[in-house]
């Protein structure tokens, strides 16, 4: 038996074989994929930062080390919030989470809407201040039909904050030092090294101070980030232990819609090769063909 032979006569299971391997290629869970894209798009993490991590560099600027707590009075505490809600149309819940923070004396900080086949989703951020936090989520949450997760998590910074006022007021000193020397200085030189020593401590000083003052701003301004969909499987959450038919049903319905899709395409890229292969199989034969007739020859 010739190789053409056989492929004309397992022609079927050739074509079944690459459709399998077309579909083992793909996401074997359209769930798990939904959710980590949804999670990227909102930059949530399901971990969150402790209380004893002064971050100075990053976000806030610095390196992040171990400090041990500062006595004070009033901690300074950054606060986040992340929600997931599910809603009847994300367009309008959107324009009413953005109109919520405008009411509160806050900010809205960036938004996106999308809407791919299927079912549309959205993602806004927004700002408010910390003490009106509750009241703004109490307002959100009317928006929705149903909250699918809501996450809090707090940073102190009240170690940073105070090590960043401890440092000015040590660069202040020497600030004053290098004033009194260069006050003294007689030489070009030395006045021009003084001089550049004052300049780059008061670099140091107002840096610092930016620091102080966005770590105050932050505190005082709640972030909440909100992702919605009218699709509860595209919303990024940690699902719970519970058995969810509806949930599972969904995620079947999609990983069969997706496999019918990798059929239709494989289809598609044979119908579209045909053409070149009919050509392929023609010539093969020909030659063979013409291998016969000059053998018999």
């Amino acid at each position: 038996m010739n190789v053409f032979s056989w492929i004309r006569s397992n022609w079927l299971i050739i074509i079944l074989g690459i459709v399998i391997i077309v579909l083992l290629g793909k996401e074997t869970s359209p769930l798990v994929k939904l959710r980590s894209q949804s999670m990227e798009n909102a930059g949530i993490s399901l971990s969150y930062p402790s209380g004893d991590v002064a971050i100075s560099n990053g976000k806030y600027g610095g390196v992040v080390r171990k400090v041990p707590p500062a006595e004070s009075s009033q901690r300074m505490v950054i606060q986040d919030t992340n929600m997931s809600m599910l809603v009847k149309d994300v367009s309008e819940s959107i324009k009413g989470i953005e109109k919520i923070a405008i009411d509160m004396s806050g900010f809205m900080v960036d938004r996106s809407l999308t809407k791919p086949e299927g079912a549309a989703s959205g993602h806004i951020s927004l700002r408010v201040p910390t003490e009106k936090r509750e009241d703004a989520l109490d307002k959100i949450r009317t928006i929705g039909v149903r909250v699918v997760s809501e996450n809090v998590f707090g940073n102190d910074v009240t170690d940073q904050y105070v090590d960043a006022e401890a440092r000015i007021a040590n660069l202040v000193k020497i600030k004053a030092k290098m004033e009194v020397i260069l006050d003294q200085a007689v030489k070009v030189q030395d006045l021009m090294e003084v001089q550049m020593q004052i300049n780059n401590i008061q670099e140091q000083i107002d840096g610092l101070k930016g620091q102080q003052k966005y770590l105050e701003q932050t505190a005082k301004l709640t972030r909440i980030s909100v992702s919605l969909s009218t699709d509860e499987l595209a919303l990024p959450y940690a699902p719970d232990s519970a058995w969810r038919p509806m949930v599972v049903f969904k995620a079947a319905v999609r990983s069969m819609i997706g496999a019918m899709r990798s059929v239709a395409d494989v289809i598609i890229w044979m119908v579209v090769y045909l053409p070149i292969v009919i050509i392929i199989l023609g010539l093969a034969l020909m030659g063979r063909f013409v291998y016969r007739k000059l053998s018999i020859r």
